[in-house]
């Protein structure tokens, strides 16, 4: 697998291709996001997208919180 920059513009790590942050930003978001982001159903792309936006919004992982 290749690895991509993470998406966090706070962060310079890189993440393996499938992973949607590297393993310090996954780790920084809350639990119950994690969770969220775990699930693969319908609303699946629409918890990345969300999770993409709040990245883009300058939101810190540990403040991201998805309820989908």
């Amino acid at each position: 697998m290749s690895a991509l920059d993470c998406p966090s513009p706070a962060c310079d790590a890189r993440r393996k291709a499938g992973q949607c942050l590297c393993w310090d930003c996954w780790d920084a978001l809350p639990g119950p996001t994690r969770r969220a982001l775990g699930i693969r159903d319908e609303l699946a792309t629409a918890r990345l997208q969300i999770l993409h936006r709040e990245l883009a919004a300058a939101v810190p992982p540990h403040e991201i919180e998805i309820n989908l």
